[in-house]
């Protein structure tokens, strides 16, 4: 629809109107429960009498409407009825092809707040994708949204509009091939901003009933999306700042958007997120995705970790990681339950983004979180509550003890300092093994610590990096992958990903720069940094997409010793 209506009300228009969809909402409901088990033919005639009642019932008198856009609302509540009936050839067939889509059709839609980037993260994932990011009605064509902003008497109607507008927009996107993404979701407005109006006092609580038993009549016809992505900021006061920002960058277009600055109103909008995040999986058997993102950031990342674990999520990653991170723990553990007291596994990718963490979580799971005694270096802390723990990209955690100097030697005065015995801890689990970097030049120094450890009855599992983003050796761990060829207690599993840009696999990580302006480039082979797991980072082949430029021209990427 294209068509912007002019409404000319009388003063009393508000409730004139919900009490007319309250009797509109009576009549089907009562027209349900006679005739939703009828034949056909019998559901058309019986239908046509419902008509002509919502028509002449002098509570409701549809005929009467003279302001063109409840006149819409009215003929989009019937066809959604109609639809859920699948009253006429029509609707039965139109019913049928949403029921038996093929599984590859996906429909992803996001959740969050204001300003926490679903737009900007929805709009990436799509061009990841290489797919577009498919617009619901656009908010111009909501004859009452202006005047619902200024005066809350149109609120109703304004959310309404964007019901039957999503509800319609997300049957068309289940009918389409292939993913499609959207920045909302119908259950997104159902949910959140009606929730949100109500708790900021622009919708009455008899509206918001009115809302909420309409909602129900049409819960079946309702498009559930695969896979629904919850947005959390990092803080109110990040999100306050995102919020601002947007408004400064496009103050006319955004002036509404003031309101939520004031009166807490934020705050109350991300606990009714996280209140859905709870309640729409059991409600609507919805399977969602919560991610914690900084909202002030988010415009200046690629957001390349949230993307992965969006297509891990939607089980799309089976081009990207090789092997699955559930085959890596098979794997793993048929070595250990084989082999004695006392192993390595050496868990590596020549690139980051291929699964090692999530495996050596899940790992832990299956060995049981008692057994395991988990260590990281410092260097490789990247969220806020990494202090204690190893948390994957997907949220898995496991606790873990930080060795703030980076030196393994560290990890060994521990076991020997508290008297960590096998017999109460057989594992112990290294992350990042590469960012030891007090070992960085002593690889056999390296090798003796875990060596010791694992004389000692310890089984290590370990996992790092192959590479730096210059295509050089990570530190020491090309000499840890020579280990494990010659000495049968250690074993290696090497996974893998994708190449961010082609169909390629990826065999390095570029590391890119973000200047002043927000403008990118790619780090030059010089550039001296190696703390990992940023979203500045993705993986690449090398071969067509470099991880770095200006190598020198004599450059030559060693082999991995397996």
């Amino acid at each position: 629809m294209t068509e912007t209506f002019k409404t000319e009300i009388q003063p009393n228009h508000a409730e004139n109107f919900r009490l007319r969809l309250n009797g509109a909402i009576s009549h089907l409901t009562s027209w349900e429960q006679q005739f939703q088990n009828a034949n056909d033919e019998q559901k058309i005639l019986n239908f046509d009498d419902l008509g002509t009642n919502l028509h002449t019932d002098p509570e409701i008198n549809l005929s009467h409407l003279e302001d063109p856009g409840e006149q819409l609302l009215f003929i989009q509540l019937l066809d959604l009825f109609v639809l859920k009936h699948r009253i006429g050839e029509k609707n039965r067939i139109l019913s049928e092809q949403i029921a038996n889509r093929p599984k590859e059709n996906r429909v992803i839609g996001f959740l969050a707040a204001l300003g926490n980037g679903k737009t900007t993260i929805a709009q990436d994932f799509a061009d990841d994708l290489n797919t577009n990011l498919f617009t619901r009605e656009p908010y111009v064509e909501n004859p009452y949204r202006a005047k619902s902003q200024q005066d809350k008497s149109y609120m109703l109607r304004s959310q309404l509009y964007f019901l039957f507008s999503n509800i319609f927009a997300d049957i068309h996107a289940h009918l389409q091939p292939g993913v499609m993404i959207s920045d909302s979701s119908t259950l997104t407005d159902i949910f959140m901003w009606v929730e949100t109006y109500r708790q900021m006092g622009l919708l009455s609580e008899e509206e918001y009933e009115t809302y909420n038993q309409l909602v129900d009549l049409l819960k079946p016809v309702i498009p559930k999306p695969d896979l629904l992505i919850g947005l959390l900021p990092t803080s109110i006061n990040d999100l306050k700042k995102g919020v601002e920002e947007r408004i400064k960058a496009k103050p006319e277009e955004r002036e509404s958007e003031k309101v939520f600055l004031e009166n807490d109103n934020l705050e109350k909008q991300v606990k009714v997120v996280e209140g859905l995040l709870k309640t729409i999986p059991e409600q609507w058997n919805v399977p969602i995705l919560t991610m914690i993102v900084n909202p002030i950031k988010i415009y200046e990342e690629q957001n390349y970790d949230l993307i992965y674990e969006i297509r891990r999520e939607l089980g799309i990653l089976g081009d990207w990681l090789n092997p699955q991170p559930e085959q890596v723990v098979d794997k793993a553990t048929r070595i250990l339950a084989r082999s004695k007291k006392g192993q390595i596994i050496v868990i590596h990718s020549k690139s980051m983004f291929s699964g090692k963490t999530t495996a050596q979580c899940l790992l832990a799971e299956r060995l049981g979180i008692n057994q395991v005694l988990v260590f990281q270096p410092a260097a490789a802390l990247r969220y806020p509550d990494q202090e204690g723990a190893v948390i994957s990209r997907n949220g898995l955690k496991i606790d873990a003890k930080t060795v703030k100097r980076n030196d393994l030697k560290a990890v060994l005065r521990d076991i020997k300092k508290y008297n960590i015995r096998p017999e109460n801890f057989p594992h112990i689990f290294i992350d990042e093994i590469m960012l030891f970097i007090g070992q960085k030049d002593k690889a056999q120094e390296a090798i003796e610590v875990l060596e010791k450890l694992r004389q000692m009855g310890f089984n290590l599992v370990i996992d790092g990096i192959d590479y730096t983003f210059q295509e050089e050796p990570f530190t020491f761990m090309h000499d840890l992958l020579r280990e494990a060829r010659k000495n049968d207690n250690w074993h290696q599993i090497e996974t893998s990903t994708h190449c961010r840009y082609c169909s390629q696999p990826a065999h390095g990580t570029r590391l890119w720069l973000i200047n002043p302006d927000g403008s990118r480039k790619i780090a030059p082979y010089g550039f001296n940094f190696v703390h990992p797991g940023d979203t500045e980072f993705e993986p690449v082949c090398c071969d067509k997409h470099p991880s770095c430029v200006d190598q020198p021209s004599n450059f030559h990427r060693q082999e991995l010793p397996t």
